[in-house]
């Protein structure tokens, strides 16, 4: 008698332990699910934040060269924005090919125009430079004003960036007084400037790379903006030259 009530006993103690056991394993797996859903969450939270905080642009951007300073130039303006965008947080890339190689520019708002003070500049600048909307104080002409190098002005709708050539006699003037730099004597060809990196580098040659003279109406060149706080291209358009 003794023995069976033992019995009993310790059967209903297996009874209890086999009826806790998938239940313990039911809430492990609920636990681990939550845990997983939460990494999941957060995972695609932060890839929301990261998207909504790249701001958004579009432009209207063409390339021209003349084969003279005064009519050839490289110009962006913007003709949206999500949010006004500092060009401190911007990097301007140019990629063209020349048939032989591939030319790629970066501009990042560090100096990368020397030797032009004759063009009301002082001895370095960065192009390309601000004009229109944002701009508190244009120089028209002549990007003199240091709220016109590119890394001190803003972009929104209405903004102009532009890079031109050399073009010296005084400054950026009329084709028939300059007496120094680009189609001055020889179309598509520069006049007492030789391209120095450091040392005298115009505008256009700041931008496009040394050798830009050569591009000609109908050549193609990437320009690509990366907005660096994320490293993300928030503009990237295939410009055809004019």
């Amino acid at each position: 008698m003794h023995g069976a009530v033992m019995h009993q006993i310790f059967g209903e103690h297996m009874k209890n332990e086999d009826a806790v056991s998938p239940v313990v394993g039911v809430m492990l797996m609920l636990v681990v699910t939550i845990i997983i859903a939460a990494v999941v969450s957060g995972f695609a939270g932060g890839l929301v934040s990261s998207a909504e905080s790249t701001p958004s642009i579009t432009m209207d951007v063409s390339i021209a060269n003349s084969g003279r300073f005064a009519t050839s130039f490289l110009m962006a303006t913007v003709t949206s924005v999500s949010e006004p965008i500092q060009t401190k947080d911007l990097k301007l890339t140019t990629r063209w090919s020349d048939g032989a190689n591939t030319k790629v520019t970066v501009t990042d708002g560090s100096y990368n125009v020397f030797g032009w003070s004759g063009a009301g500049m002082g001895s370095s600048a960065t192009a390309p430079w601000g004009y229109g909307a944002g701009i508190q104080s244009v120089n028209s002409g002549k990007p003199g004003n240091s709220d016109q190098q590119f890394g001190n002005y803003v972009l929104m709708a209405g903004t102009t960036m532009k890079a031109i050539p050399a073009g010296q006699g005084g400054g950026y003037v009329s084709y028939s007084t300059a007496s120094s730099g680009y189609g001055i004597s020889t179309p598509y060809e520069y006049t007492d400037w030789t391209y120095t990196s450091g040392s005298k580098v115009d505008g256009m040659q700041a931008v496009l790379g040394e050798g830009w003279e050569d591009l000609r109406t109908g050549d193609v060149v990437t320009v690509t903006l990366t907005y660096t706080p994320n490293g993300r291209n928030i503009f990237e358009k295939d410009v055809v030259v004019e």
